[in-house]
């Protein structure tokens, strides 16, 4: 499994960072989630919906999960979804 971090703010422009990759870590594990591994995109400039996109056609993903709040919070366009990704999206009421 593959867990994408995206910001269009460079890592260090955030002093909590550590911190949140502490915490996905802690989640997914007590998740039951064993084998992850975490992909920071971090400053690039781009839309996040676009990072995504790119994301799952280089790696050839077979699915992508999104939570709700990242669309209902406007960071992920949510018309822009199935224009950049180029498989199945999965979003989670969370």
């Amino acid at each position: 499994m593959l867990v994408a971090v995206i910001d269009d703010k460079p890592k260090e422009s955030h002093p909590e960072h550590d911190t949140q990759l502490a915490t996905i870590r802690w989640h997914l594990s007590e998740g039951g989630f064993q084998e992850f591994r975490l992909l920071e995109k971090l400053g690039e400039g781009s839309k996040p919906t676009a990072i995504i996109g790119e994301v799952a056609d280089d790696m050839s993903l077979d699915l992508v999960v999104l939570s709700m709040e990242a669309i209902h919070s406007k960071h992920v366009d949510a018309n822009l979804l199935a224009e950049f990704i180029p498989c199945p999206v999965l979003l989670l009421p969370l």
